[in-house]
């Protein structure tokens, strides 16, 4: 008697387990195998049901992290978006679409704190190789896509800071005639009253000298946009 007892039991339990599979319904699924396992433990049918049931649960859970990770996409959250695929991968190690979501937002992720690097401090772009750098940067995203507002923003920046990088101010040096001057990778100027230089933003050493005097040393800070004062280069203290 206990043993059809059991039987009906184990039955009834599976009946409602397959139900609910077929329902889509895995947590009453869950309950039912339970149920079927401690009435026929290692049973062949509720392994089988099992192992339905947990294809079911991964390809539930691969839904939820696509969604999760599209939502970040279209955020521009792309280390939200990475953690998203990555957890994917875990549960099928082959699911294309992680696979290609998560090679470009590490791409995206890259490419963002390549701009960050320049935005964050315009003065790297006020030396050649960084402001050679930068322009390669911009002519290799010409364009950026339409439902990336935050990466379009990043190229408007530093398309702007690139231009002003690149365009020279107007410099005057006031000198006495007698004193030789010497702008560091620029010019030698030698001797004059007044001169006008044209220089892009950067520093810029600037030293005189004069047989029997000390020899000065100023730093010139040329910044885009930015009206300098004349700069007084002439050596006064006798040796």
């Amino acid at each position: 008697v206990s043993a059809e007892i059991n039987a009906r039991d184990f039955t009834a339990a599976m009946s409602r387990a397959l139900n609910a599979l077929d329902a889509g319904q895995m947590a009453a699924a869950g309950e039912a195998l339970e149920e079927a396992e401690r009435l026929k433990p290692g049973d062949p049918a509720v392994q089988d049901a099992r192992q339905r049931l947990q294809g079911m649960r991964a390809q539930a859970g691969l839904s939820r992290l696509r969604q999760q990770a599209s939502e970040r996409v279209k955020a521009e959250d792309w280390q939200g978006a990475i953690a998203a695929y990555r957890k994917a991968l875990r549960i099928d190690s082959a699911a294309a679409f992680a696979r290609t979501g998560l090679r470009r937002a590490e791409e995206r992720v890259k490419l963002h704190e390549q701009f960050d690097h320049y935005i964050d401090k315009p003065s790297r772009l006020y030396s050649a190789v960084p402001l050679a750098n930068a322009e390669t940067l911009l002519a290799a995203t010409s364009d950026a896509p339409r439902d990336e507002p935050r990466l379009a923003k990043k190229m408007t920046q530093l398309r702007r800071l690139v231009a002003a990088a690149g365009t020279p101010v107007s410099v005057t040096l006031d000198s006495d005639g007698e004193t030789s001057v010497v702008v560091y990778r620029v010019a030698r100027l030698g001797k004059f009253d007044r001169h006008q230089l044209d220089l892009r933003p950067g520093d810029y050493t600037v030293v005189g000298s004069r047989p029997g005097y000390r020899d000065v040393r100023k730093v010139i800070r040329v910044r885009p946009g930015a009206s300098l004062p004349p700069v007084l280069v002439r050596c006064e203290e006798a040796i």
